[in-house]
């Protein structure tokens, strides 16, 4: 149970993007259902049939998440609360927490059976219902519902703003997967115009109210990069671009009338919207561990911090002599001052000890290294892009570099080097994000040079590599630090989340070049390149101080 404790930061982030995340493709399912996908004629009949029948079939399995994941959020919580404020469980089930959670499982459960219910009238009824049933649970849990002021006003913003994000990028997977469903051009037509007129209607309430709780939750424009909620409500504000980028090429793909041009592309890009979307929700979820910043006035991270942490500097390739956690030299002892510069402090400006200070210089370190490979990588694929280098081909093999890079240097108080025992280390939830991102790096490897050798450009073999970035950016998105200095933990964000951005887009771009057409893929061709460079070069001017 101890163990649960310390990682409870971690998996209540996980938890909760399992909750929005299934529960938005419930909202944007139940919507698809009862007004996307009707009929459009006798002529139509049969496909549209074929693809409610498929829809719903989703719509259950999405509830069936939900629910799951409810059940892991109530014990998880319930636990974690019983043992660190040693109460009963009968206190507990009164909690907020408890009383949404428990709704929303009960909505989940609701929806799993009226999805299969016989009766339209009663299944569009039952539907409706559950689907507001489980929106209101949700917010119950919000920032909106622990304001002490304007709470009304902000769960209702809340509200409408789930809701949008629901009804439009929890649409997506539906869309996806009744134009694969649907064989005939004018079904395809017909699902994918009304799933258009509706998303932009999503998108105006999710831009609308997007910006009232911005302006209620940062509170100033300085939050908006000195603080850690602001930098992750940019992240968002960014990936919804890139949502209304590929959504306005699926509405001028519409307008131009052509179904057989136009589907081939849009699904395509479709694809690209839910990957991008799902990892806006994800990001969405680990917004709400952070506290508003309009919370964090003293907290604040200044532009001459923000300035002197971003400056760019010559990489630190070099490693401290290493030191034991037990050494109350290295623990307690600050860095002296030398004649000719003033002692390193932290954000705070509180002095360093030996060990801080050491720590520090190996994770630069270790960030520095890591990102001149990146950068070689980002370069070879560039001249292999241009097909006049065809050794350039082989720069997977240096993800092989960084996996073993990781497993070595990303954690030295563990195994291999450290005194920690290699099954402990997976405990820790920092160490484990690195581990799991060293074997992210083994599989993209082994699949992208196997693909780029055998030139397997069709097959679902090629898929693994934009997967695997755009997992990897997600999870950076959302990657625990468990650092206590609010203002440290902004800065580290301000570094860490632009990388994760750049991983997002660069996994994407390349789904699109190999999922498009021949003749439209050479934009995307040479922006997932671009991104290993800029994440390179980000990685190169790391700094922790």
């Amino acid at each position: 149970m101890l163990r649960l404790v310390d990682l409870f930061g971690y998996f209540s982030v996980v938890l909760r993007a399992g909750t929005l995340v299934f529960q938005s493709v419930v909202l944007g399912g139940v919507l698809f259902v009862l007004w996307t996908v009707r009929s459009a004629g006798p002529a139509a009949q049969i496909s549209v049939a074929t693809v409610q029948s498929s829809s719903l079939r989703l719509l259950r399995a999405s509830a069936i998440g939900l629910a799951i994941v409810q059940v892991l959020y109530l014990y998880v919580d319930s636990s974690v609360l019983m043992v660190t404020a040693e109460l009963g469980f009968r206190d507990v089930v009164g909690a907020t927490f408890f009383l949404a959670g428990s709704c929303m499982l009960v909505g989940a459960i609701g929806t799993i059976i009226v999805a299969g219910a016989g009766s339209n009238r009663l299944k569009a009824v039952g539907l409706a219902v559950l689907a507001v049933f489980i929106l209101s649970a949700s917010v119950m849990t919000n920032h909106a519902a622990a304001r002490l002021s304007g709470r009304p006003l902000l769960i209702a913003i809340t509200f409408v703003h789930e809701a949008a994000t629901g009804l439009w990028i929890g649409g997506l997977p539906f869309l996806v997967l009744a134009l694969f469903r649907a064989k005939d051009k004018p079904t395809q037509w017909y699902i994918a115009e009304r799933f258009s007129r509706m998303a932009i209607v999503s998108v105006g309430a999710l831009a609308g109210s997007g910006l009232l709780m911005t302006i209620a939750y940062l509170g100033s424009l300085r939050a908006i990069l000195g603080t850690a909620y602001g930098i992750m409500v940019m992240a968002k504000v960014v990936m919804l671009g890139a949502l209304l980028v590929l959504g306005g090429i699926n509405y001028r793909l519409l307008r131009d009338g052509d179904a057989g041009f136009a589907m081939p592309r849009l699904r395509r890009l479709i694809e690209a919207e839910v990957g991008i979307g799902i990892t806006v929700i994800l990001t969405a979820a680990s917004l709400t561990s952070q506290p508003p910043a309009v919370d964090l006035v003293n907290d604040t991270v200044s532009p001459q911090q923000i300035i002197a942490r971003v400056m760019p500097t010559w990489p630190r390739l070099g490693y401290p002599p290493a030191m034991q956690e037990s050494d109350p030299a290295a623990s307690n002892l600050v860095v002296r001052a030398n004649a000719e510069e003033p002692p390193p402090r932290n954000v705070d400006g509180a002095p360093l000890t030996v060990k801080a200070l050491a720590d520090i210089k190996e994770s630069e370190s270790n960030h520095h290294w890591m990102g001149l490979v990146v950068l070689a990588m980002g370069v070879l694929a560039l001249l292999a892009r241009t097909g006049k280098v065809k050794w350039a081909e082989y720069w997977p093999l240096l993800l092989i570099c960084i996996a073993i890079f990781i497993f070595i240097r990303a954690d030295t108080e563990s195994w291999p080097i450290g005194p920690q025992g290699f099954w402990a280390t997976w405990l820790h939830p920092e160490v484990f994000q690195h581990r799991l991102a060293a074997l992210v790096c083994i599989g993209f490897a082994v699949f992208e040079l196997k693909v780029r050798r055998q030139k397997l450009e069709g097959s679902s073999l090629s898929l693994i590599f934009p997967l695997m970035c755009a997992i990897g950016g997600a999870v950076l998105l959302t990657h625990s630090h468990g650092i206590t200095n609010i203002k440290e933990e902004a800065l580290v964000e301000l570094s860490h989340v632009p990388l994760g951005l750049f991983a997002v887009v660069a996994g994407w771009a390349r789904w699109l070049e190999i999922r498009l057409p021949a003749e439209n893929r050479r934009i995307p061709a040479w922006i997932w390149p671009a991104c290993f460079v800029l994440i390179g070069a980000g990685l190169l001017n790391y700094r922790e101080m």
